[in-house]
């Protein structure tokens, strides 16, 4: 072996081993950069992969899961040339946790996939155990909160005749407490939420604690659903004092969010709001994610009535969320180009511009329409998959931004369009509510009829999808952009965001926006039935000339009558993309499993 490879291992060895014991660094991007070095050395490559997933590890406890993600790809590159199943399982585990951290549920899904196929085909039950757990955490992320707790509930019963993961046991039941905490189940969230602090015991260590700290924060949010005041009250007290302890700006946050519900549902409004408010201020300070604080601040405004001001708060929610979800789909898409395009080595990394500028003028890339075609067609696999992963809160089959697309595509077809501009708005369509990621399950999944307040966030997705494509520095995003933005536009000038009317409102959206309607009217979601295929090609007909572009319309009509009439299947038809995508696919191994 090499001495100068093998000093650089032990260097490396020491510095990382040193930051995840110690919990930090002064300087994250040192040992990011230590890892992806240690990749290339040709020495002790068991040793090497180790020293990778600890700072891939380090990176996400510390707070930079976006360095981590960084690390974790390579790693998995690397422990599957090894052909090392434990240590590649391990890979995937971190990728995963750190690919869901950063917002790229897709990635993290497929990942944990690949760690459920290989843990099970080994019989390693206790990291089976362990991915399933994360994978419950990543579905929270999405809002999935029912496939979530069916993957704690794995977790759970293999935890039963595998004492290893004993100690794991609180956390699957507090994860199923907060779930069952945002269906508004209550009565199930407490039986859970008791079972973890059964399981728990008394904690001990900084790590234990922040764990109580959650808990009696879920238990006082679960008794406040049902009205228990005074044990709500206890419960927040209990809160403060583990925080104490612990001395962690973290759980002392969540210890007041705590507090300050119990004092506003149970008569000392002013009170509750004010240490609320001193919160979200202290969150904000400390640059800390503030979405558990604004939510209760506007669970605590509507409740005293104050509506106007839960509004403001809401407001201020959702331009957080957004800003947070714009900067990770944004931060994937440049990583994915680069991935797409980057020189190999040690060249400086490009940023997207660039990228796309020199590959413009590479004949050997974009000879011909076909490598146009497939350029974009890649460029936006990682926005796609962002999309798709979106939508699962309310279509869980993953295939409702397909079938809009190829839906998009047989009416460009129909009204003339050439096959470029077919080929591209069934790319760009299946795009068309990515800007979903910014709005609130609450409203998203809300049951009933969205009121004024209500109506006017979800409204926001348009502009928000149509933000994130044209930052993205992709070639030829125009349409896709102009899909997201307008699809919700009327053809008598009153939908939104702008108020265009006629054909001030772009083709391709005029196209979409059929198409969106007519997939959304025949399937199911957790706020309304299917509607039959002649029932929703009887309420398109009557809005023909209101919502829709009366000649589009009557050639969607003929079309979708037409597919019908010829016997076919048009879920099979329009989803058949949606089957063969790498995530999708990810998704069906997870759902068989559970």
């Amino acid at each position: 072996m090499d001495t100068t490879g093998l000093s650089k291992l032990l260097d490396a060895e020491r510095l990382v081993g040193e930051a995840l014991q110690s919990g930090e660094t002064s300087d994250p991007g040192a040992i990011e950069a230590v890892a992806l070095a240690v990749l290339r050395l040709s020495e002790d490559k068991p040793r090497q992969l180790a020293i990778a997933v600890n700072a891939a590890l380090f990176l996400y406890v510390s707070g930079r899961p976006d360095r981590g993600l960084e690390v974790a790809v390579k790693a998995r590159s690397f422990a599957l040339e090894l052909a090392d199943t434990k240590s590649a399982t391990k890979v995937l585990n971190i990728l995963g946790i750190c690919a869901a951290d950063t917002g790229n549920i897709p990635l993290a899904m497929e990942a944990y996939a690949d760690a459920l196929s290989l843990s099970q085909g080994a019989g390693d039950r206790e990291t089976e155990g362990k991915v399933w757990s994360n994978l419950g955490a990543a579905l929270i992320y999405c809002g999935l909160y029912k496939e979530a707790i069916s993957c704690f509930e794995k977790a759970k019963g293999i935890a039963s005749s595998t004492p290893e993961l004993g100690r794991l046991v609180p956390n699957f039941y507090m994860n199923i407490a907060l779930c069952f905490l945002n269906l508004d189940e209550a009565t199930q969230g407490l039986v859970a939420v008791k079972k973890a602090m059964e399981t728990s015991g008394a904690p001990t260590g900084a790590h234990s604690i922040q764990n109580r700290v959650l808990i009696e924060n879920y238990y006082t949010r679960l008794l406040l659903e049902i009205d228990d005041f005074e044990g709500a009250k206890l419960h927040a007290a209990s809160a403060r004092n583990f925080a104490a302890q612990s001395k962690s700006p973290r759980t002392d946050i969540t210890a007041s969010v705590a507090e300050g519900l119990a004092e506003v549902f149970s008569g000392m409004a002013d009170v509750g709001i004010s240490r609320l408010t001193a919160t979200l201020a202290q969150a904000k300070t400390l640059r800390m994610a503030t979405r558990e604080v604004l939510v209760a601040i506007v669970k605590a405004h509507e409740y005293v009535g104050q509506h106007d001001k839960a509004l403001e708060y809401l407001k201020q929610m959702l331009l957080s969320q957004r800003q947070t979800q714009e900067a990770n789909a944004l931060r994937h898409v440049e990583r994915h180009l680069q991935q797409l395009h980057i020189k190999e080595g040690n060249a400086p990394i490009e940023d997207s511009k660039q990228i796309i500028k020199r590959l413009e003028t590479r004949k050997e890339v974009l000879e011909g329409r076909i490598a146009k075609r497939e350029l974009f067609r890649q460029s936006v696999e990682s926005l796609e998959r962002l999309a798709v992963a979106t939508e699962l809160r309310d279509d869980s089959t993953g295939e409702h931004s397909y079938r809009v697309g190829r839906m998009s595509a047989l009416l460009a077809k129909e009204a003339g369009c050439d096959d470029e501009m077919v080929f591209m708005i069934d790319i760009a369509a299946r795009l068309h509510d990515i800007g979903k990621i910014a709005i609130p399950d609450g409203i998203l999944l809300k049951p009933g009829s969205l009121n004024a307040s209500e109506r006017e966030i979800m409204e926001m997705h348009a502009e928000a999808g149509a933000d994130v494509l044209a930052k993205s520095n992709i070639p030829q995003i125009q349409m896709a952009e102009e899909i997201a933005r307008f699809h919700h536009e009327r053809w008598d000038g009153e939908g939104y965001p702008k108020g265009l009317a006629g054909e001030a409102i772009p083709l391709a959206a005029r196209i979409a926006a059929l198409a969106d309607v007519f997939d959304a009217l025949t399937h199911a979601r957790p706020y309304k039935h299917a509607w039959s295929n002649e029932s929703a090609l009887t309420e398109i007909l009557a809005l023909r000339g209101k919502n829709f572009d009366p000649k589009l319309t009557d050639l969607f009509l003929g079309l979708v009558s037409r597919l019908i009439r010829e016997g076919h299947n048009l879920d099979e038809l329009l989803g058949e993309a949606a089957r063969k995508a790498s995530f999708n696919l990810a998704k069906g191994k997870i759902w068989d499993n559970l």
